[in-house]
């Protein structure tokens, strides 16, 4: 019987503790531009907001069939806004690939992409 009850309180404990470990996991929170849009302004810079302070190792801004230029050089940094600047950006379809580390160690990876308006003008 204590055994069971002791089960019991092991399983409603690894219950309650569940949500603090998924939202633990590092992800990125904002990006601007934002996934899936189409923007009609050539944007100048990228800018992504993380849930938490990471190290950002890895940032490729792909256009169809070629990569863009950025600014980004991978650091010992950590920090939970990064702006990189895109000199170069021109109208397309583009997709932002990118892995950080966060606080628990663990690299995270993935994507987004959004769309400059081909009648988009250069500001």
């Amino acid at each position: 019987m204590n055994l069971l009850r002791i089960m019991i309180k092991t399983f409603l404990c690894m219950l309650l503790a569940l949500p603090a470990l998924v939202q633990a996991h590092t992800a990125l929170k904002e990006s601007t531009p934002g996934d899936g849009v189409t923007i009609s302004t050539i944007p100048s810079n990228l800018d992504l907001v993380f849930n938490a302070d990471v190290r950002l190792i890895k940032l490729e801004l792909m256009g169809v069939g070629h990569e863009m230029a950025t600014n980004f050089e991978p650091s010992s940094e950590v920090t939970s806004i990064y702006k990189i600047q895109t000199p170069g950006m021109h109208p397309g379809e583009f997709t932002v690939n990118w892995a950080a580390i966060g606080s628990d160690g663990h690299t995270v990876t993935n994507s987004f992409s959004f769309v400059v308006d081909p009648t988009a003008a250069a500001d």
